[in-house]
């Protein structure tokens, strides 16, 4: 009978143990404009001073303190672009472990059941035009619209202040693992284009750096090609795979993509007759011409590596060829497929922008304001 005591009290020890220890202490921000509610028993994250909220000021250069720990700016202003956590000794820690955060539905948790400090850090950043023309210097052409557009255009050398992050707002993540998360800037539409459903404002972007896909190639019609799927679900899956996916997926605007001969601008009866709505395609013959010269000096000429440099375009002949963009850096037609690609699309306009645009302190997206 002892016995049986004994093992009852161990029982309900070793529950009562492992009832804790399943307790993890959650901390949960409902992130709204101008208020943040910490849904902890009993308290509240005005009382909590375990969370900062630091701005940008109106400049963009500078930082402060929010006078309202509790108090978010609006995200028609201000967009989260990162976080520093330290512990109780002051010990940096990697915030990506502990803070989860949704930009889609503004929702934050901090997980966790140690002292932590963590500042959270909001950037008003600029209109994309604004700040382009601001940062783009010479190569950014702003003034005058090519083919719809206001684009950067000049050498590899020259060129060098348009890389921008997608998929992830913090600086650190984007130059850490550039080929996940950094583009480059082709331009921003000049006007709205309704045969294909663009807006005024909307960023075009390519993927830095060449990937290889051996299901892709084109037809003529942008629908039935190969190309059309490897882009629109295999590389989409991809964004949507990373960190607040459906958020990134949702600012790339959906809207027609047509197939054009080489050495033509896009007329409006070759838009009409060859058109298709999806996200993603691929460069135009008339976005490599409008960046700079045919050859190895133009900033959009990249190389997949010494023995693969066909890169695929979203140009084709009558007779079903691709014209592909060769190691010299020309317009060159080819019979086979077209294996080395670099997804291209345009983002939703409203988009606000921080940054420098270089490689070490590329443009960050802060804001989608009316996608």
């Amino acid at each position: 009978m002892k016995k049986d005591k004994i093992l009852t009290i161990i029982i309900i020890i070793v529950g009562v143990l492992i009832l804790g220890e399943s307790y993890n202490i959650i901390r949960t921000l409902n992130i709204k404009p101008n208020k943040i509610e910490k849904i902890q028993t009993n308290n509240t994250l005005s009382n909590d001073k375990s969370i900062a909220i630091w701005v940008q000021d109106n400049e963009g250069e500078e930082w402060h303190e929010s006078d309202n720990r509790d108090t978010w700016p609006s995200p028609t202003t201000h967009g989260f672009v990162g976080a520093e956590c330290t512990d109780s000794d002051g010990k940096e820690i990697d915030y990506t472990n502990i803070l989860h955060f949704d930009l889609s539905t503004y929702h934050a948790t901090i997980d966790t059941k140690n002292s932590i400090y963590c500042t959270l850090y909001f950037a008003k950043g600029e209109p994309a035009l604004d700040h382009l023309t601001k940062k783009g210097g010479g190569t950014f052409n702003s003034t005058s619209a090519v083919d719809g557009m206001y684009r950067f255009k000049g050498t590899n050398t020259q060129v060098l202040n348009n890389y921008i992050c997608f998929g992830t707002t913090v600086e650190s993540t984007c130059t850490g693992t550039p080929n996940t998360y950094m583009y480059r800037i082709i331009g921003i539409t000049s006007a709205n284009d309704d045969l294909v459903g663009l807006k005024k404002d909307q960023i075009k972007i390519i993927k830095t750096e060449i990937i290889s896909s051996y299901n892709c190639y084109m037809s003529k019609q942008f629908e039935t090609s190969p190309c059309k799927t490897e882009l629109n679900t295999t590389f989409i899956n991809s964004i949507l795979n990373q960190n607040n996916g459906n958020y990134w997926e949702s600012i790339i605007s959906n809207h027609k993509w047509y197939v054009t001969p080489h050495d033509s601008d896009v007329s409006s009866e070759l838009k009409t007759n060859f058109s298709s709505d999806f996200k993603i395609g691929l460069m135009y013959y008339t976005d490599y011409k409008n960046s700079g010269s045919q050859d190895t000096s133009n900033w959009l000429y990249q190389k997949y590596d010494d023995f693969h440099y066909y890169e695929l375009t979203m140009s084709v002949t009558e007779s079903q060829y691709s014209w592909l963009i060769d190691d010299g850096g020309r317009f060159t037609m080819w019979e086979y497929y077209g294996e080395w690609i670099r997804p291209v699309f345009y983002l939703q306009s409203g988009v606000n922008l921080t940054g420098e645009g270089t490689k070490d302190h590329p443009y960050i997206i802060t804001t989608k304001n009316n996608a």
